[in-house]
């Protein structure tokens, strides 16, 4: 790639920011410039007149868990006409909606089901494909597709949200969801400093890859603090045994979706690692993966927002930030010190991601190490973190 069409790279998706740019074209990889992936504006609350069985019932789930009437309540269901759905807010709720449905079904009983009935199966994978997204609840629709304001004039703060939908319902789940949702929020300034930084390296212009490096890394000390607060109302015995098993993929031999296919199919429950906030840092600052690692986390690629995975190729694709600091290490010693504290504090992130999930999962069921996203959590966390680490980039001249 050469430096102009470098610079035209860039140049295209810091137009996404409105940074320097006039006047700004249609923001394509639907990046927020203060709410980075989560939507510009807030998530529908109600479908649109023809769906109001599927609102009236995800407000029972809880209940219908409770009393075991779940599963044959949604085997009685009628198919709406889905073509109603036009917009992609109408889309995206549809899909939290039937997302919350079908794990529930799956997950709500004392055996996990093997069929999901096409009253849910149907729909659920029309609107999928619409999405371009696997028919399973994952990080897209339960995290950033999942919240409202309670007072719609003030920002978004963990004292000014609440969840949509819930599984079991009360304030565990409710601050789980959450206080992941504000992570997202938190990391946003990230994702424009990466763009610009990315611009001043197809620039050779050194100074103005300086403040882009600062913002990086106080956007993940940001992230760092929102994900200190998960303990605050979020009881790791109550969100292993009540919240987390809704969350995890298919069983071992899948489940059939009736009306669509006779062919069990299998996906990965709701992860971490389908954020793309996290994968767009690592993109951003050169962070290479390698082995299982790297193939699970390019797997999770198809559980995001097409958008925002091809946001994060175009990061890969664009000026290497990385490459430009080592070229200039001897002369920019300060630079390099710059881009290592943002490593180091993605470091510190996947640690404290570690200890919660440790926490959480290992302390609660000591023989199980599975996450919801379908690895051995521990070792492949640490892996994580070890090839974090392997990118410093050393300065001693």
């Amino acid at each position: 790639m050469t430096l102009s069409s470098n610079i035209c790279t860039v140049e295209n998706l810091l137009s996404f920011f409105n940074v320097n740019v006039h006047p700004p074209p249609k923001k394509v990889y639907q990046i927020d410039p203060s709410r980075g992936f989560l939507p510009s504006e807030d998530p529908l609350e109600c479908l649109p007149q023809g769906f109001e069985i599927w609102e009236r019932l995800a407000a029972q789930v809880p209940t219908l868990l409770m009393t075991n009437r779940l599963r044959e309540t949604l085997a009685t269901l009628t198919i709406p006409d889905i073509s109603r759905l036009e917009s992609d807010r109408q889309l995206r709720r549809a899909m939290l909606l039937l997302s919350i449905f079908g794990n529930a079904y799956v997950w709500g009983g004392a055996k996990p089901a093997t069929t999901i009935p096409r009253a849910i199966a149907i729909p659920w994978c029309q609107i999928a494909e619409k999405l371009k997204r696997p028919p399973i609840t994952a990080y897209a629709s339960i995290v950033l597709d999942n919240w409202r304001r309670i007072d719609r004039s003030q920002p978004l703060d963990l004292n000014n949200l609440a969840p949509l939908q819930l599984f079991c319902g009360g304030i565990d789940e409710q601050w789980f969801y959450l206080v992941s949702m504000a992570i997202e929020a938190k990391g946003a300034p990230a994702l424009a400093a990466i763009v610009a930084a990315q611009k001043a390296v197809a620039m050779g212009w050194i100074e103005g890859i300086r403040p882009q490096l600062a913002q990086i890394a106080a956007a993940i000390i940001e992230m760092q603090r929102g994900l200190e607060r998960m303990t605050e109302k979020c009881d790791p015995y109550i969100y292993y045994h009540r919240v987390r098993p809704f969350l995890a993929g298919w069983p071992e031999t899948g489940v059939i979706y009736e009306g669509v296919s006779d062919v069990p199919q299998k996906f990965a429950g709701g992860s971490a690692a389908q954020s793309s906030l996290v994968q767009s840092l690592d993109a951003g600052l050169g962070i290479q993966h390698a082995g299982n690692t790297q193939s699970f986390l390019q797997e999770m690629h198809s559980y995001m927002p097409p958008r925002h995975r091809q946001f994060i190729v175009a990061i890969w694709s664009g000026p290497s930030i990385k490459q430009f600091i080592i070229d200039h290490q001897q002369s920019q010693p300060a630079l390099c010190d710059l881009y290592n504290h943002c490593v180091e504090e993605l470091m510190n992130f996947r640690k404290q991601h570690l200890a919660i999930a440790a926490q959480y999962i290992l302390q609660q069921a000591p023989k199980e190490q599975m996450g919801t996203g379908g690895t051995n959590f521990v070792p492949f966390l640490k892996k994580v973190e070890a090839q974090t680490k392997a990118n410093l980039i050393s300065n001693v001249v």
